[in-house]
């Protein structure tokens, strides 16, 4: 028997001096069936689809394999939203995509997020899930991947973005924080361990195993040679026995014999009495004790939601005042709201910024971050490129010490 282990032996995960995330290994999509309402199917009219049934759409690995290139280059969203060049949700892009292959039946990819709050979600756990999105077409075929049926096939991939989320469709694309590497360790059950190699020992040096045999072939050499000691131990247990050597010759014989059985039968009554009187006093002991264990488990359990609220209302209040203080250039003091989300919502409302359904509390941050970027003037950074020809620069070189 072959037993696989999962060795857990590095991080994928790496953060430079910029606080910049790496991850070197992540499992952006894969080919394996996965299920879609009619209506998040595109062509569905066409192809007769109902649009609130769920059908089962196999994602072609061929056709994965194709697109693993169109998604090089792609930005991460912190949330899904279909983007293109002439309208791109800057406030809402935390990373991007790079040297994508397909593995069968993974497409794998590594990341660059450059948010600290979308890093921050993946580090705590709260989005440490990806999800691709793309355009793709779907034909019908029916067949069968892994066990699972399916009814449609997608084809002519074609990635769009990639977004941070907290449940994939695709359960295996998750962002890993230790790299995985397949290791085999090789096992066999036998009675005893050490008599199972002289078996196997004394097998391959009669011949009777060859040194290129199977598992199957080694177990049932073995369940041989089980039997046959088997056998060999009912032959000398029935070789040691004898009749009796003299039976009893004499009638008072018989009644001392009588007696003594009477007496043992008497004497194992009352220890066993005894036994019992021991056992029902333990029992109450021990019923006592565990009433005092379960009194000490549910008082743990109290301190401990107890103190689980009370870190979580505190949380909630550092995540209040730190929204107000991140609007505050933009809408002034804030009064009456208690929830950073509904402070981040009610400023970029004020500020006129629409269409804020399903964004979250992340995307809601990197919005209002943007509005208060616009209020400052740009930070001058130093660049190695020329001046321009019309700058006041052009023409002068820096002055050299004679």
């Amino acid at each position: 028997m072959t037993d696989t282990i999962l060795a857990l032996d590095r991080s994928v995960r790496r953060i430079d001096a910029d606080g910049h995330l790496f991850v070197e290994r992540c499992v952006l999509s894969a080919a394996v069936v996965s299920p879609y309402y009619g209506r998040e199917i595109p062509g569905a009219e066409a192809l007769g689809l109902n649009p609130d049934q769920i059908y089962q759409l196999y994602r072609d690995a061929d056709a994965l394999r194709d697109a693993a290139e169109t998604i090089n280059g792609k930005p991460i969203l912190d949330i899904h939203q279909p983007i293109n060049a002439e309208d791109h949700p800057r406030e809402i892009t935390v990373g991007s995509v790079s040297n994508a292959r397909f593995e069968a039946p993974d497409l794998i990819g590594e990341l660059s997020i450059w948010d600290g709050d979308a890093i921050k979600s993946i580090q705590d756990g709260s989005k440490r899930c990806v999800s691709a999105g793309y355009a793709y077409d779907a034909v019908p075929e029916t067949g069968e991947v892994n066990g699972q049926p399916y009814t449609l096939k997608m084809v002519n991939i074609r990635f769009n973005h990639l977004a941070l989320v907290e449940s994939p469709r695709v359960q295996t694309a998750i962002i890993g924080d230790s790299a995985l590497s397949p290791k085999k360790e090789q096992s066999m059950a036998v009675r005893v361990p050490m008599s199972a190699v002289a078996k196997v020992a004394a097998a391959l040096k009669s011949g009777r195993l060859a040194l290129d045999a199977s598992e199957e072939d080694v177990k049932k050499c073995m369940d041989d040679d089980d039997q046959a000691e088997d056998e060999e131990e009912e032959d000398k247990s029935d070789k040691d026995k004898k009749p009796s050597d003299k039976p009893a010759e004499d009638e008072s014989e018989e009644k001392r014999e009588r007696d003594e059985k009477v007496g043992g039968e008497k004497a194992n009554a009352e220890l066993k009495g005894e036994r019992k009187e021991k056992d029902r006093i333990e029992g109450e002991d021990e019923e006592e004790d565990a009433k005092k264990e379960d009194k000490k488990a549910q008082d743990r359990a109290i301190s401990l939601a107890v103190d689980a609220a009370i870190r979580a209302e505190r949380s909630r209040n550092r995540a209040t005042e730190e929204a107000k203080r991140l609007v505050a250039p933009l809408v002034g003091e804030v009064h009456g709201l208690d929830s950073a989300e509904d402070i981040l919502r009610y400023a970029l409302k004020d500020c006129g910024v629409m269409g804020l359904d399903g964004v979250n509390t992340a995307g809601l941050k990197a919005l209002v971050n943007a509005q208060v970027g616009a209020l400052a003037p740009a930070p001058v950074m130093a660049t190695d490129s020329a001046p321009d020809k019309g700058s006041v620069l052009s023409g002068i070189s820096a002055p050299r010490k004679l």
